[in-house]
């Protein structure tokens, strides 16, 4: 891990930018500047020159090129997978935009034309990188075996499935007596400084990567560049601290500055791995 660092004087105005356009910017940039580098950034994560390893719960193709059956969790059957009962960790569960599932008002899968994100990308409907894990009506994995549940569909759900319900997660506010520019590098309210992730690891604030350095930008954006994996955000990330105040920010054991449940980075680790 390497120490602390700040990127100060940005050449870009957040007063008259989102923070969602300055993320997919200076996203943009920093992957630029480290195409540029001579390769001794110091200590700034560098992409891994080997084949990634996929995610926790990411489909991969076969080498001859025929479609798998998706593996159901151990000791559930093709039926419960599809219509449920989940199991109880995810019954009256929140969900990433902390809307409480009500097992008796579900839609079924096929009711919402629920498929996995290859097979979704055809249906005009379908908004390229949005997906279940960067989606408000999610609920992540909580019991390790790779899959989630959903606020308003039944069944088992991978985070990057994708039906036609899918729904934004809200984009905060910025707190009070602070500018959009401060975001990135302010320090963060006291409940998060030294909290744990929801992976179970302890923040250190004087050990944290810079957003700049980690190409933080939204998953919706960073999945439909192909910088992430369908299903990959931070509100599924073993570094994310969520929202402890109520002012819809999160933290994270990894990078500085205020984050957001959908955004994403380098460093995502599925929460999976570590249940």
């Amino acid at each position: 891990m390497v120490g602390k660092q700040h990127q100060n004087g940005v050449g870009l105005n957040y007063d008259t930018w989102s923070r969602r356009h300055y993320l997919v910017a200076t996203a943009g940039i920093a992957a630029l500047s480290g195409c540029a580098s001579s390769g001794d950034g110091g200590g700034t994560p560098e992409p891994d020159e080997e084949t990634p390893t996929p995610a926790a719960g990411t489909d991969t193709p076969e080498s001859n090129g025929e479609d798998e059956e998706e593996e159901l969790p151990e000791g559930v059957s093709r039926e419960e997978f599809e219509s449920g009962p989940v199991p109880e960790a995810y019954t009256t569960a929140t969900s990433l935009a902390t809307e409480t599932r009500d097992p008796d008002s579900l839609q079924s899968k096929a009711d919402v034309l629920f498929a996995e994100y290859d097979e979704a990308t055809e249906n005009d409907a379908h908004q390229p990188g949005s997906c279940c894990g960067n989606c408000s009506e999610f609920i992540p994995d909580k019991n390790g075996d790779t899959f989630g549940a959903c606020a308003k569909v039944d069944g088992y759900i991978d985070g990057a499935d994708w039906c036609t319900i899918w729904e934004e997660l809200p984009e905060p506010s910025v707190p009070e007596e602070m500018s959009e520019s401060e975001l990135a590098t302010a320090e963060v309210p006291s409940q998060y400084r030294t909290a744990e992730s929801q992976g179970g690891e302890a923040r250190n604030p004087d050990d944290l990567f810079a957003q700049e350095d980690v190409n933080l930008t939204e998953s919706v954006e960073a999945i439909a560049d192909g910088a992430a994996q369908p299903g990959q955000s931070c509100g599924n990330c073993a570094e994310f601290i969520p929202d402890k105040n109520g002012d819809g920010w999160g933290a994270c054991a990894k990078v500085e500055g205020y984050i957001a449940v959908e955004d994403w980075c380098t460093t995502y680790e599925h929460i999976s791995e570590v249940l």
